[in-house]
């Protein structure tokens, strides 16, 4: 597997700033891979060191499973789980539950961890982790400490800067939605015409007063007024509604009911079961509204979503960044034959877009880039943690740095954008036809295509000696992402770099043979084409029919 250019220069920061500090925190949004760049850093420091010893603590069970698979996946390391009734330190790679780790006679048969990564660490200010992480470094002082997270600000006024003094990495939002990564929002600020109350209410222990915030807007006539707005902007969108209390999410789900739209509430109290079962049905589409109370902001990813709406003030950027997250994964069209999501529809009813700036403004603004990925650094005058030169705001204590006259700040739009992942890709793309309506790259285990239908672009992939698989239907730079995306996790850098090489070798007398055959010859277009570009068009030409018949399926299923 290729990490991703971004996720390359995570895994060097993490390296580089445990050495350094014992410790450091990964910022990264969701759908950026922070499991696979977890699997990176366990691999490459297990290579490093025959004897570490890794526990990965996490705060559910659904979480250990996936970053098990996810991390052995990537790492290729022995692995074993704490949790419950399970209690085997076997593997050089433990996955621990910190529910059962907090309790003392739970970490007796703990060995000595020479790193401990946690992920979702905007939650180790809290009792039960600093537990664990105290008892790791009662056995090894010198055990290092890496931290994952979409958002680490807390909304309890806790800080981490007990627990991390530096942000390794930080890599915002907007990148990954202009590289094609996760779809981009599109905003809609709708005035109730409460705004003037909404201003009033008060903060609380880190937050709005959700109880005024319930007297403002769980009105029948506000929630009405909800549901036909929601017709007017996003009726065929399933929709994720984030609401001020559990009565006001009850209110709005009772209301899209009576308008005749299928709605369900997920509450805090709901069984696991019953709440796995409506998730399941709003994922199949048989419930279209899904109502909460902040409940979905974690460990929900649902890819149909297509739709957001804000029914709460939210004090918080990163509390709204959550939110809206919830409705920007992409769509696999093999787990969900027919849906096409080329972006996300926030319907903000509460001000949150105009408090924090909408996330369409975060679109084009990119990393500055510096010589091998490495980060410049600055210091946070108010907390003093070490945060890399390109951060805005400081993770810690919220501190929003100004920007001095003249500061770079690289705007791209989508076309740059684009250029700029087909020169980050490690693979070549090769047009196909001059209208450039047609494109694919070849590796050792697999290629991968792009292709324009006339209204959306469709990336397949075919692994060695199986099926071409639909990857992504979508924009151009969507679809370019998940064919990059799917090369990259067919192969590896080896492969891909001796595959590049080729484009400086001309093509074989073979391949010219064999162009010829399937007609391509005929055009006069092999002349000086080279030795990849001619296994391209190789790939193209013999698999023709399949890739005719993957568009054609894909049409009907969106048809329908």
């Amino acid at each position: 597997m290729i990490p991703r250019d971004y996720q390359r220069a995570a895994v060097d920061a993490a390296h580089d700033r445990t050495a350094e500090h014992g410790n450091t925190m990964l910022v990264l949004p969701t759908g950026a891979g922070k499991t696979a760049i977890a699997g990176f850093y366990v691999g490459e420091q297990a290579d490093r060191d025959r004897n570490a010893r890794m526990l990965v603590l996490q705060h559910t069970d659904e979480l250990i499973e996936q970053n098990r698979s996810a991390i052995g996946h990537v790492s290729d390391l022995d692995t074993s789980v704490v949790k419950a009734e399970q209690d085997c330190w076997d593997g050089r790679v433990v996955f621990g539950s910190v529910q059962t780790l907090a309790r003392g006679d739970r970490r007796g048969n703990m060995p000595v961890i020479s790193h401990l990564i946690i992920d979702e660490c905007h939650r180790a200010a809290a009792t039960s982790y600093q537990s664990v992480i105290e008892h790791v470094r009662g056995l090894n002082p010198n055990a290092k400490l890496l931290g994952l997270s979409a958002t680490p600000g807390r909304g309890d006024g806790q800080s981490l800067r007990k627990t991390f003094s530096n942000v390794g990495y930080h890599l915002r939002i907007g990148t990954l939605i202009a590289r094609g990564l996760l779809v981009p929002p599109r905003t809609f600020t709708i005035d109730l015409g409460v705004d003037d109350e909404l201003s009033g209410i008060n903060s609380t222990a880190g937050d709005f007063d959700m109880r005024q915030a319930d007297k403002v807007l769980n009105r029948s006539v506000l929630n009405e007024a909800v549901v036909e707005h929601w017709k007017e902007k996003a009726a065929d969108r399933r929709t994720i509604f984030f609401c001020s209390t559990v009565a006001h999410a009850e209110a709005v789900a009772d209301a899209f009911r009576a308008a005749g739209v299928t709605a369900g509430i997920i509450t805090g109290e709901m069984s696991a079961r019953a709440r796995a079962d409506l998730i399941a049905r709003f994922d199949r589409g048989e419930v279209q509204v899904l109502t909460n109370c902040m409940v979905l902001t974690e460990g929900f990813d649902s890819q149909p979503v297509g739709c957001i709406g804000i029914l709460r003030p939210m004090l918080h950027k990163g509390t709204f960044i959550q939110a809206v997250g919830r409705g920007l994964r992409r769509v696999d069209p093999e787990r969900y034959p027919g849906i096409i999501k080329t972006d996300c529809v926030v319907l903000d009813f509460a001000g949150a877009a105009l408090r924090h700036g909408s996330l369409e403004q975060d679109i084009g603004l990119d990393e500055e880039d510096t010589p091998n990925g490495a980060q410049p650094w600055k210091t946070c005058p108010s907390c003093e943690a070490e945060l890399p030169l390109s951060a805005l705001n400081c993770d810690f204590c919220g501190h929003v740095f100004t920007r001095e006259i003249g500061e770079k700040r690289l705007l791209t739009d989508f076309g740059m954008t684009e250029i700029d992942l087909l020169d980050r890709s490690p693979f070549s793309w090769v047009a196909l036809h001059e209208d450039q309506q047609a494109l694919m790259a070849s590796g050792f285990q697999g290629w991968a295509g792009v292709f324009h239908d006339g209204a959306l672009w469709h990336a397949l992939g075919r692994p060695k000696g199986k099926a071409i698989r639909t990857l992504a239907v979508g924009t151009r730079v969507q679809a370019l992402a998940a064919a990059d995306d799917f090369l990259r996790e067919t192969e590896t850098s080896s492969a891909a770099a001796k595959s590049k090489r080729w484009i400086n070798d001309p093509a074989s007398l073979r391949q010219i043979e064999l162009l010829h055959k399937v007609g391509f010859g005929s055009t006069g277009l092999d002349f000086g084409l080279s030795k990849y570009a001619a296994n391209c068009h190789l790939n193209f030409r013999w698999n023709s029919a399949a890739i005719k018949a993957a568009i054609l399926k894909d049409l009907g299923q969106r048809a329908a």
